[in-house]
């Protein structure tokens, strides 16, 4: 969303491998799952996994990336959650779906009963309202805030300056935001700005969960801590070990107990040695890489230990679209067609995709038509000779920024060599440590000039991929992508009641993000991993890696 949302595992792999994705992906599409019966299960059983590295943030209200998501949607639940086979919306710590105004501009949710936090403390509406509330605070700095802007009186409040503007006009939009969100008594209800088909799906993220006014009080900056970061989702995180693990642990206060006692989350950023942990026993599921093709089939037991499922992600160069030489249109089309995508997922990537749009195959809005960015060296040159003079010539200071590890050298000395061979140019690659890429990209003053990311879904609607990406109200894509008629077909797709006619704009739009080249797409990934034998029910699907089910999941007696 900046703005990504979802899943941690296949996007794990990922992580190491490109840099880190932005984004989330919730359950969905009715993929694989493995079996076993509940009675088998291990009362006391823990599962480790491998989250990649150490999360820049785990503040519901301001985190954007993958890992950062796995952790709160651990610990938190929203109104809403994702039917694991349809994608759907369905209720979460909402009793049932919301009632629904028909000019379709106000929804009405209703709590269960008995809420708890995982302290024991009841929860109630007041406390999503404050969620909503640190969503659309300008002190919050949320990078998914736009997500609440058709929440009336969130998008005017979130743009103002909190330490600039008069206190009396920040206190008056305030009070107006808080006012288009009424509660009486379990009943939570929103005004929207404009009809939202999609609004359903974002009671269901991150972004509306109900930190807890009082410990983010106590906590202060560093109420994420274990000690403050109390939830009200199926698991407590009960330990924090920076730069090494996170530790959950079963919250009897939830309305389904967890089958896991215990997940262990641990901080493996090389793939490599991730792998090597999977082998020894010492992580329980593991996202599969190029790297690891050969040993796996060679082994026979490794070989039963594969899972296969659908992907959810697309990933891409993104160009900052407001630094030279990428304020040039013709220089990002021109790095948009100079890299052979088949090459790459032969001969690096191995599994996936290639892809030249941006919406991946199995979400609405997959538009195999959409070929505009496909390998052709003759145009990509065309396309470099009509740059202006002071796009050409910063190419001569071009750098590739990316997140540091063995394997993702490899792969951008492939993409290094394609610029090299099929453009002349030089690409001078520009490693950083995993945070500090992070930090770089959420930011527009310290984005890269070129750099990858991917983008993940969060829900079964283009709007996700789109508006929420790419769209000038949008952080979530990272590139400064701006135009006119982009926005006016998203934000008008966004409220148009007709489906067809809301499709068409929607593909205008994403065709004109292609030829636009406001990031050149390189694949769609495909899901790939190794779980231990004593791992059940453990679901990936089309929307995402583990989605919200985290209570299915559970390990038998480890052998």
């Amino acid at each position: 969303m900046t703005q990504t949302r979802s899943r941690i595992w296949p996007l794990l792999s990922l992580l190491t491998l490109v840099g880190l994705v932005v984004g989330a992906c919730t359950q969905q599409g009715g993929g694989p799952s493995t079996g076993g019966g509940a009675s088998a299960a291990d009362p006391n059983g823990e599962l480790v996994t491998n989250m990649g590295t150490e999360p820049a943030t785990i503040d519901p209200q301001v985190e954007s990336f993958v890992q950062e998501i796995g952790v709160t949607m651990k610990v938190y639940e929203a109104l809403m959650t994702f039917d694991l086979k349809t994608g759907k919306p369905i209720p979460a710590a909402a009793k049932d779906m919301p009632k629904v105004s028909s000019d379709g501009k106000s929804y009405t949710y209703t709590l269960r009963d008995g809420l708890k936090y995982s302290d024991g403390k009841a929860l109630g509406a007041n406390d999503f309202k404050y969620g909503w509330q640190r969503l659309c605070d300008p002190a919050t700095a949320g990078e998914y805030a736009f997500t609440g802007y058709i929440v009336a009186g969130c998008e005017a409040w979130n743009g103002m300056d909190p330490k600039k503007d008069d206190p009396a006009k920040l206190a008056a939009a305030k009070k107006t935001f808080l006012d288009s969100i009424t509660v009486s008594g379990n009943d939570i209800s929103f005004k929207l700005t404009d009809p939202a088909p999609y609004f359903n799906a974002i009671a269901g993220l991150w972004v509306g969960v109900p930190t807890r006014e009082d410990q983010v009080t106590k906590g202060g900056d560093k109420w994420t801590e274990p000690a403050t970061y109390i939830g009200n989702g199926p698991f407590i995180m009960s330990e924090w070990k920076h730069q090494e693990k996170i530790v959950y642990t079963r919250n009897p206060n939830y309305r389904t107990p967890a089958k896991l006692a215990k997940w262990t989350s641990v901080m493996i950023n090389e793939g490599a040695v991730a792998f090597a942990a999977y082998r020894n026993n010492e992580l329980d599921i593991y996202p599969v890489a190029a790297e690891d093709l050969r040993t796996i089939d060679s082994d026979a037991d490794l070989k039963k230990q594969v899972v296969d499922g659908p992907g959810s992600c697309t990933f891409y160069v993104g160009f900052n679209n407001k630094k030279d030489p990428f304020t040039d249109k013709n220089v990002r089309v021109a790095f948009a067609k100079s890299f052979d995508r088949d090459a790459y997922i032969n001969d690096v990537q191995k599994i996936g995709k290639p892809a030249t749009s941006f919406i991946s195959p199995g979400i609405p809005g997959y538009d195999s038509g959409d070929t505009f960015q496909k390998f052709d060296v003759a145009a990509a040159k065309a396309a470099l000779a009509q740059a202006s003079p002071a796009a050409t010539a910063a190419l001569a200071s071009l750098k590739l920024t990316y997140s540091s590890s063995a394997r993702n050298k490899t792969r951008l000395e492939w993409f290094q060599n394609q610029w090299k061979t099929n453009l002349g140019v030089n690409a001078t690659l520009d490693p950083v440590d995993s945070t500090t890429f992070t930090q770089l990209v959420k930011k527009p003053e310290t984005l890269p000039v070129m750099f990858l990311l991917g983008w993940c879904a969060d829900y079964y609607d283009q709007q996700d991929w789109l508006t929420t990406v790419f769209s000038s109200k949008a952080s979530s894509g990272r590139v400064g992508y701006t135009s006119k008629q982009f926005d006016d077909l998203v934000f008008g797709a966004d409220k148009e009641p007709d489906p067809k006619k809301r499709d068409d704009m929607y593909q205008q739009a994403s065709r004109l993000l292609s030829s636009d080249a406001a990031a050149a797409f390189i694949y769609y990934d495909s899901t790939k991993i190794l779980q231990k034998s004593w791992v059940k029910d453990y679901s990936i699907t089309a929307l995402g890696f583990e989605g919200q089910h985290w209570t299915d999941v559970y390990v038998t007696k480890k052998s």
